[in-house]
């Protein structure tokens, strides 16, 4: 039996201890990593390797001090150790240019994985100086056998359920019996497949017949014939003949007859093997009143071919009925084998919850590898109970226990609204307004004013008249940014910013809109990025009272509109 749970579990567990010292590659002499792609790993096999790494001496006529190595990111259930920890994996390439780390341990998910190294780097003019470079790694699915003198199993352990291959490791014997431990038997040289459905242990047992054991007529009893003596002559005087086609086995001539009744057992003195031939006995009767006068009678002839089966067997006929015994003279070659199929079970589904005051998503700790992924995609060296989120996505970790089985969590949709870059705003040779700066997957929403422009979504807009023109772009997040206000003429029709204001901005449930008694009368518009009317109030007092528990948290624009005149301000609504 092997125990592959146990061995796995400790190597899991334990691998922190197994690191190796690396030693450097001193055969490179240009700066670089080396190898730039790590050797391929195997899920659930012990995986060591050495990257090498030539430090630079300077860049731009200035010499760098010190590397320090600050993490490498790699796939779950590896770590590493760099060849100078007791320095803290500082690396001072005025020294020596050469170093190393060891990636070490056993990897648990299959798949391709962008390895970071981040450096912080040291120059005679800057200190902490960010280095990452980028290297990858592929991990395979097991491919792990197991064999003995018997069988192969191909695909031995795994995650239930688990399909195994078998290979008879002794083609051309004479017979063959399988037990899978799963409920199936075969007597195939080759089997099919076995499918394990569920956890557990299962002992396969397999057999080989070499040679078939050597078979022997030990004895003969003859329980009736069909002669009889009278009262005059008393008991049978038996005697006999046993031959096969070869010739005589044993016989008792008429002087030698006994005097019984039968049954007549006859034990062979020397017994023959049985080869499949034929076997004949001939009993008859000694019914000479006198020697000078023979008189013999036939008690019954019979043929029969003995059974290669040890055990006493009937066998009828010709007059006679006959009980004989086989004995395995020389017993049977057999090649035996078991082995051990484990089939693991799954970690419980994990939970994550999403931190927003320190943008951490995270799961409870439990004794399993994790790795965390964004939009589908694993994050590279995202393998701890939390992860500090810096872009918005949909969330979520898988957790892996020692026996590389995969649970999932739910995913979580996590805005992070991350510092952008304003938009700019310019005009075309063609007279047309141009936004840039805009990232890849935001909208676009023209403003006029303070007033969105309905249906101005595109990158260019052909203003038609003059005032003040902004520009919201907005993610699928709702993370928005405007732009710098860009005057393409003095505006006229405006009403000043300063004569009313919006509180709490950013608001919750409820927001107030307090205004200075020249506005009392004017139209109040609630507007969304894309310049859709979401609500609209007259303002009767110098203050109103606006209830907003109805509206999503994100970016929208109150509008104050009076004789011809408008003003804007920007509201956020966070709940």
């Amino acid at each position: 039996m092997k125990n592959y749970l146990l061995l796995f579990f400790l190597a899991f567990v334990f691998s922190n201890f197994a690191q190796q010292i690396c030693t450097p590659d001193l055969s490179q002499t240009q700066t670089g990593i080396y190898p730039d792609t790590l050797p391929d790993g195997f899920v659930g096999q012990a995986y060591s390797t050495d990257v090498t790494f030539r430090l630079p001496l300077d860049t731009l006529g200035y010499d760098f001090t010190n590397f320090h190595i600050l993490s490498v990111s790699l796939p779950v259930g590896l770590s590493w150790q760099c060849n100078n920890v007791a320095s803290n994996c500082d690396y001072n390439p005025q020294v020596n240019q050469n170093g190393c780390v060891n990636v070490y341990g056993t990897p648990l998910l299959p798949g391709m994985y962008p390895v970071e190294i981040t450096v912080i780097a040291d120059l005679t003019i800057i200190q902490g100086y960010p280095f990452t470079f980028q290297i990858y790694m592929e991990v395979l699915p097991s491919n792990a056998t197991i064999s003995n003198n018997g069988f192969t199993m191909t695909g031995p352990t795994g995650c239930f359920p688990i399909t195994v291959g078998f290979t008879n490791n002794n083609p051309g014997l004479l017979a063959y019996q399988w037990n899978f431990g799963n409920g199936n038997t075969s007597t195939l040289s080759q089997p099919v497949d076995q499918i394990y459905s569920l956890p557990g242990q299962y002992v396969v047992e397999y057999s080989a017949v070499v040679t078939n054991p050597v078979y022997a007529l030990a004895s003969i009893e003859v329980v009736s014939g069909t002669c009889t003596d009278n009262f005059l002559i008393g008991d049978v005087d038996l005697f006999y003949s046993i031959s096969t086609q070869s010739g005589s086995i044993q016989q008792v001539a008429i002087n030698n007859a006994n005097t019984q009744p039968f049954p007549l057992f006859i034990n062979i003195n020397n017994p023959p093997q049985i080869t499949g031939q034929s076997v004949t006995v001939e009993v008859w009767d000694d019914d000479s009143p006198l020697p000078l006068f023979p008189s013999i009678e036939s008690c019954g002839t019979h043929t029969f071919t003995p059974l290669q089966q040890a055990g006493t067997h009937s066998a009828n006929g010709g007059g006679l009925s006959i009980n004989y015994t086989v004995i395995e003279l020389i017993p049977a070659n057999i090649l035996t084998s078991t082995d051990t199929i484990n089939v693991y079970g799954y970690p419980p589904n994990p939970l994550i919850s999403y931190d927003q005051i320190s943008n951490t998503i995270s799961t409870p700790n439990l004794p399993y590898g994790y790795q965390w992924y964004m939009n589908g995609s694993p994050i590279s060296g995202a393998n701890d109970t939390s992860h500090v989120v810096t872009l918005s996505g949909v969330y979520s970790v898988i957790a892996i226990n020692p026996s590389g089985c995969v649970s999932f969590s739910d995913t979580m949709t996590v805005v992070f609204c991350a510092p952008l870059t304003p938009p700019l705003i310019s005009n075309s040779t063609n007279g047309n307004l141009i936004v840039t700066n805009v990232p890849v997957g935001f909208s676009i929403a023209w403003a006029l004013n303070g007033v969105l422009i309905a249906g101005a979504t595109s990158q260019t807009y052909s203003p038609t008249s003059n005032g003040v023109y902004s520009v919201i772009i907005t993610d699928m997040y709702n993370c928005s940014i405007s732009s710098d206000d860009f005057n393409l003429a003095v505006g006229i029709n405006e009403l000043s910013n300063s004569d009313w204001k919006i509180f709490p901005n950013p608001g919750n449930q409820q927001i107030e809109i307090s205004v200075k008694s020249n506005l009392i009368g004017a139209q109040c518009e609630i507007m969304d990025l894309s310049g859709r009317q979401l609500d609209s109030f007259t303002l009767i007092e110098s203050s109103l009272q606006i209830n907003t528990d109805n509206l999503p948290s994100g970016s929208y624009f109150i509008n104050l509109k009076m004789e011809g005149l408008s003003t804007s301000k920007k509201l956020i609504i966070l709940h």
